[in-house]
């Protein structure tokens, strides 16, 4: 017999209280817009979008405790009000709620799905944390891989399960989510660096606090090998200001901006080839603008100037997917 979860408001109270304070909904949003292709009834897609709503915030909440971080959305932390303890065990739980609701939908495929990418998922956050407590600086391939899985492993997750309930064009739509993963995770890690809307609604540059390896880092770091300072302001995990306004500027000077800006643009443009050979989608085509017209002018600093475009395409007819060596 099913139990009611929605009664232990208690046990729950760190998970509503991150719900109440939601993001752009974008998952949501890809949800909708992949439904046009596949075709599912509204109760399906509406049970998947919970499902999702309720593991992405879940993460959230074990993220932050992870991360070290102090605000979430513009508010303070979960685990800052409620404490670790509690709001780790509620991030657990609603895993497991969500794991529920697959198990109603009575579909081996779905299920399937689910739980392959909450190992991929976990595998990819693990790996970040790796590199971060080693304080060992991934490769671009490695980065690639991490996100694929840490990022990528929602988004396949919703997609696949979409699918399970679907007679239409299974199997077609692996790349193109891969390509919106990589394209969804460097965006925040430029914006993370770069935006003043975002430095309003978190801390300063909190990737340099968390010791983050994002794309921009990464790139700025193999890009002086002999230069240890980047390296050692993130073994800091520093709160200072200046300091972090230090690397920023370091980082642009090295044109890691600026390559970041020229990886997104052939992300972008890789993307909506895809979405051309799989017949056009112009919602998913105007929630790329609309997504690309946000970091366009307001986060480019006159160091981002655009370096010529890197060659070849950021994701082979495999499942992995490269930059160009740096």
């Amino acid at each position: 017999m099913a139990v009611n979860h929605d009664v232990d408001e208690a046990l729950l109270e760190p998970f509503n209280y991150i719900s109440e304070n939601p993001g752009k909904n974008v998952r949501g949003s890809l949800i909708d817009a992949f439904n046009m292709w596949l075709g599912i009834p509204g109760d399906r897609v509406e049970a998947i979008k919970r499902i999702v709503s309720r593991l992405h915030n879940a993460s959230l909440l074990v993220d932050d405790i992870e991360d070290g971080s102090q605000l979430r959305r513009g508010k303070p932390v979960a685990h800052a009000i409620f404490g670790v303890p509690s709001t780790l065990n509620t991030a657990n739980y609603v895993y497991f709620i969500a794991l529920e609701e697959c198990h109603r939908l009575d579909n081996g495929e779905a299920l399937a799905v689910f739980v392959e990418e909450l190992l991929n998922l976990h595998r990819g956050q693990g790996q970040d944390i790796l590199w971060r407590d080693s304080c060992r600086c991934p490769t671009e391939a490695e980065y690639t891989t991490m996100v694929l899985d840490k990022t990528g492993g929602l988004f396949r997750l919703a997609v696949g399960m979409m699918a399970a309930f679907s007679d239409r064009r299974k199997g077609e739509f692996r790349k193109l989510v891969d390509l919106l993963a990589l394209y969804f995770q460097i965006r925040d890690d430029l914006v993370n660096l770069r935006s003043d809307d975002y430095m309003r609604s978190k801390s300063y540059c909190e990737d340099l606090t968390e010791g983050k390896f994002s794309f921009p880092i990464l790139h700025a770091v193999h890009a002086a090998p002999g230069d240890t300072r980047l390296l050692n302001i993130l073994k800091q995990r520093t709160e200072n200001p200046d300091v972090k306004k230090h690397a920023v500027e370091h980082m642009a000077s090295l044109g890691s901006f600026a390559y970041t800006r020229t990886a997104l643009a052939k992300l972008k443009a890789d993307i909506g080839a895809e979405i051309a050979l799989l017949g056009g989608h112009a919602r998913l085509a105007a929630l790329m603008d609309k997504l690309d017209a946000q970091i366009a002018d307001k986060q480019r600093a006159p160091s981002d100037e655009l370096p010529p475009p890197p060659r070849g395409s950021p994701l082979d007819d495999g499942a992995k997917c490269q930059f160009d060596t740096l």
